[in-house]
C-alpha cells in the first residue's frame, strides 16, 4: 500500500502524545493519530518517518516499544519518578499535513 493509498479520505479523529521514558524529565515526543476509519498512524519526530497501522492499539505497539509512554496515561507516581509536573507539559505543535 503506498502513503497515498493508505491517507486517501482519512480526517484525523484524535491525536495522542507520548512521552519517552528514558529522557524524562527532558521532553523528547512522539505522536500516534487515530482516524475517522478506525487506522492510525504514529511517528517519533515531527519530519519522521510515519508508521501506519490497522489501528490505534498497534500504533501504540510501536511507541511503547521504544518506551514511550502515553502521556494521558501518566499520573502522580509518574510525577514522582520522573521528576515532571503533568499540569507543566504541553505537547507539541506538529504540522497536520503529511497526511494529505
Amino acid at each position: 500500500m503506498t502513503k497515498h493509498d493508505f491517507y486517501r479520505n482519512k480526517q484525523v479523529r484524535e491525536t495522542e502524545w507520548w512521552l519517552h521514558s528514558c529522557d524524562l524529565p527532558v521532553q523528547k515526543w512522539a505522536r500516534l493519530r487515530v482516524f475517522n476509519d478506525g487506522t492510525a498512524d504514529s511517528c517519533f519526530g515531527p519530519n519522521d518517518t510515519l508508521f501506519g497501522f490497522d489501528n490505534r492499539d498497534y500504533a501504540g505497539y510501536i511507541l511503547s516499544e521504544d518506551e514511550y509512554i502515553r502521556l494521558n496515561d501518566m499520573d502522580r507516581e509518574d510525577e514522582d519518578e520522573y521528576g515532571i509536573v503533568l499540569m507543566n507539559i504541553v505537547p507539541p505543535t506538529w504540522p497536520e499535513t503529511d497526511h494529505q
